[in-house]
């Protein structure tokens, strides 16, 4: 029988100004392990962050995932055993779901002998969670920059100096991102646009200082920030304190902040903000990945 084990990393996405485009892999991570079963049951078993938030039938994004490629392939195998374990809170923007979706790609791909190379496979796992920020950052971690112009996937990794990022995540019950506006000042893209290059640089650079004047989105996060409670006071503390830079991770709620030094007492400062607004938050503070996916088969 064949086992393949994936793991993958959290994604920061919508990075700054850099919507939809710029994203980061964190040191959260998802690991799946698929085993090959000798009858034709498909049983799905969760632990971690989120164990049982999704479904543990066909419905679960593992299944999808793997689904999508054995479609593509016209071929499956008899049944399997899937367990899924996560590291990262789900429905926060930090990529779950689409961690387990690639996850499933993966696999699939693997337990049949990687009928689709590195490339081909990225390009699919784009595909299936319609996500190529996800995708390509999942994958090959670190910094990207993605886009799908037609059916072809343009990706780069980009340089970025190793450091500890500050993740938190409210819990804000029944959190729905709000919507993106259907038009927008030119003064505020612009802005955005101004900004995207010195983002990059400051990240290749490790220039914080940089970083805390461009890393902010005049797009979509004023309406992000209204669908926080305390979410001002919070980065107002968080700058108080020390920390450089501070933006949402995809949708939010989770929060990305930036520091030099003195993470896990700027995290906690933070937890303590969100408390003056009665909303309970949790912090981890991570490094960057800068591996992406990491594979291992087996055979019994």
């Amino acid at each position: 029988m064949r086992k393949v084990k994936v793991v993958l990393p959290a994604t920061v996405t919508n990075l700054g100004p850099g919507l939809n485009s710029l994203a980061l892999a964190l040191a959260l991570h998802v690991t799946v392990e698929i085993t090959e079963r000798s009858d034709d049951i498909f049983t799905v078993e969760t632990s971690g962050e989120g164990a049982g938030y999704y479904s543990t039938g066909l419905r679960h994004p593992v299944v999808l995932g793997l689904s999508y490629i054995f479609q593509k392939l016209e071929r499956a195998p008899l049944g399997l055993t899937i367990r899924a374990d996560s590291k990262i809170p789900p429905a926060s923007g930090l990529g779950s779901e689409a961690a387990f979706l690639i996850a499933g790609v993966i696999a699939a791909n693997n337990l049949f002998g990687n009928p689709f190379n590195r490339e081909a496979i990225t390009t699919l796992a784009a595909e299936v969670c319609q996500r190529p920020d996800h995708a390509v950052t999942a994958i090959h971690g670190g910094l990207t920059s993605s886009l799908f112009d037609g059916d072809a996937l343009l990706y780069r990794r980009l340089p970025i100096q190793a450091q500890q990022l500050i993740v938190i995540v409210p819990q804000i019950e029944h959190y729905e991102p709000r919507p993106r506006p259907e038009r927008v000042l030119m003064s505020d893209a612009q802005h955005n646009l101004a900004c995207l290059p010195l983002v990059i640089d400051a990240l290749r650079l490790g220039d914080l200082t940089l970083l805390g004047h461009v890393l902010n989105d005049q797009l979509i996060a004023p309406a992000q920030t209204a669908a926080i409670p305390g979410c001002d006071h919070v980065i107002t503390v968080a700058k108080h304190n020390g920390a450089s830079a501070v933006t949402f991770s995809g949708n939010g709620p989770a929060l990305i902040a930036f520091a030099p030094a003195n993470h896990r007492l700027l995290a906690d400062g933070m937890i303590d903000a969100f408390a003056d607004a009665d909303v309970k938050a949790r912090a981890w503070v991570v490094p960057l990945d800068t591996q992406g996916v990491v594979i291992s088969m087996a055979q019994s």
